[in-house]
C-alpha cells in the first residue's frame, strides 16, 4: 500500500512537472512575441495617420470586448479544456497580428480588430492564471513563479531589440509575420498530452469580497503601469527617438540585471519578499514620475535601467502572493474578479485617454498617462501577503 501511495505521489508530482513546463513554454514564447511587437503597435498606427484618439479607441475596444467575453471563456474552457483554450487564444491573437499587419490592404476597422484582440486575452489569460494556480497547489510558489519571471524578463528584455530591428531594416510586415509563427509555435503543445485541470465549479457567490478588494485594487494599479508602459510609453519615445529599432533597444536595456534579480528574489523566504516589494513598487513608482522629464535617449536607457530593476524586484513577490491567495479561494472565480479589474481599469483609463485626445494635444495626453502610472505602480503595494500559519 505505501508503495501504491508513493508511485501515486510520484505520477502525480510528474504531471505537475510536466505541466509547469508546458505552460512555461508556451507562456514565454506567447510573451515573446507579444513584447516584439506590442510597443510597435501603437507607433505603427500613430505612423499610418491614425489619431491619437483613434489608438486609445483600438485599446478601449480591446479592453471592452475582453471585460464581456471573459465569462463565457471560462464556460468554454470548462467544456474543451483549459490548455486548449489557451491555444486557441494564442491563435487568435496570430489572427489579429495578420489583421494589423494587413490592415493597409484590407482596411480593417480597429473595433474589429479590437473584438479579435479582446477575445484572444479572454481565451488565454483567466486559464493560464487558473493552471499556473493549479500546478502550485500545496507548493511553495516563490521558486516556481521566480522561474517563470526570470523567462518573462528574458522575453521582455530581448523581445523589444529584435522586433525593433527587424521593425527597421526588414520592414513591419516581416515583424508582424515572425510573431504570428511564434504565437502558433507556442499555441502547439497546448493541444497535446492530457489536460491537467478537470473541470472547475465557477461560482461567483463564493467568493470573499471583503477579504480579496486589495487584490482587485493591487492588481487593477499593476495593470495600468502595465499598459502605460505598453501603449503610451512607447509613443512618448518615439517623439524623441523616430525610429522603430531606437525605441525597442531603449526598452531593453535592464534585461541581464532584471533575470538575475527575478531568480534571486524567488528564493527568499516570503517575509524577506515583502521587502523586496515595497522597495521595488518604490523603484517603480519613482522611474515612472522621472520619465516626465526625459529629454534624450541616453537619459530614456537610464530611467529605463531602473525601472527594469524595479519590476524585476516586484514580479516575483507579487504573484507569489496572487497565487498563494487564489489558493485560499474559489480559484476560477478569484482569477475572473482579478482579470475582470483588470478590463474594468483598462476601459477606464483608455476611455479616459480617449475623451482627453479630443481637446488637448498629443503630447499633454501622454503626459497625463505618465502620471496616471506612479498611483498604478504604486498601488501593487495593496497584494495581500500569506498569513502566518
Amino acid at each position: 500500500m505505501p508503495h501504491r501511495a508513493g508511485h501515486f505521489h510520484y505520477h502525480i508530482l510528474r504531471i505537475r512537472l510536466s505541466e509547469l513546463r508546458r505552460l512555461y513554454w508556451a507562456h514565454t514564447v506567447k510573451e515573446l512575441a507579444n513584447s516584439m511587437v506590442t510597443i510597435f503597435v501603437p507607433i505603427y498606427l500613430y505612423r499610418l495617420h491614425y489619431s491619437l484618439a483613434a489608438i486609445m479607441g483600438y485599446f478601449l475596444w480591446s479592453s471592452v470586448f475582453w471585460g464581456i467575453t471573459q465569462k463565457p471563456a471560462i464556460r468554454w474552457a470548462n467544456r474543451i479544456g483549459f490548455n486548449r483554450t489557451m491555444g486557441l487564444g494564442l491563435l487568435i491573437q496570430g489572427m489579429e497580428i495578420l489583421m494589423l499587419a494587413t490592415i493597409k490592404q484590407a482596411h480593417w476597422p480597429l473595433w474589429l480588430i479590437g473584438l479579435v484582440y479582446g477575445i484572444s486575452i479572454s481565451l488565454y489569460w483567466t486559464q493560464f492564471r487558473a493552471c499556473f494556480a493549479r500546478s502550485l497547489l500545496h507548493h511553495r510558489p516563490g521558486p516556481a513563479v521566480g522561474i517563470s519571471s526570470a523567462l518573462l524578463m528574458l522575453a521582455y528584455g530581448i523581445a523589444p531589440a529584435i522586433g525593433g530591428a527587424v521593425a527597421s531594416w526588414l520592414g513591419i510586415t516581416v515583424l508582424y509575420g515572425l510573431t504570428m509563427l511564434c504565437f502558433v509555435a507556442a499555441a502547439l503543445p497546448l493541444f497535446t498530452g492530457p489536460e491537467f485541470m478537470e473541470r472547475e465549479p465557477f461560482e461567483m457567490r463564493e467568493l470573499h469580497w471583503r477579504t480579496i478588494w486589495r487584490d482587485l485594487a493591487a492588481n487593477q494599479g499593476g495593470e495600468v503601469d502595465a499598459m502605460i508602459a505598453t501603449t503610451v510609453w512607447p509613443l512618448f519615445i518615439f517623439l524623441l527617438v523616430p525610429t522603430y529599432v531606437g525605441v525597442g533597444v531603449l526598452s531593453s536595456v535592464a534585461v541581464i540585471a532584471s533575470i538575475v534579480i527575478a531568480l534571486y528574489v524567488s528564493r527568499r523566504q516570503a517575509r524577506k519578499m515583502s521587502g523586496y516589494l515595497k522597495h521595488g513598487v518604490s523603484v517603480v513608482s519613482l522611474t515612472n514620475a522621472i520619465r516626465l522629464a526625459m529629454q534624450s535617449a541616453s537619459q530614456i536607457a537610464g530611467v529605463n535601467f531602473f525601472n527594469g530593476l524595479g519590476e524585476a524586484l516586484v514580479i516575483t513577490p507579487f504573484y507569489s502572493r496572487y497565487y498563494h491567495n487564489a489558493e485560499r479561494e474559489p480559484l476560477l472565480p478569484y482569477v475572473y474578479a482579478m482579470l475582470i479589474a483588470c478590463a474594468v481599469s483598462d476601459t477606464v483609463l483608455f476611455g479616459f485617454l480617449l475623451l482627453l485626445s479630443l481637446v488637448v494635444s498629443v503630447k499633454v495626453v501622454l503626459a497625463v498617462g505618465l502620471i496616471l502610472a506612479i498611483p498604478g505602480s504604486y498601488a501593487m503595494r495593496l497584494m495581500r501577503a500569506p498569513q502566518a500559519s
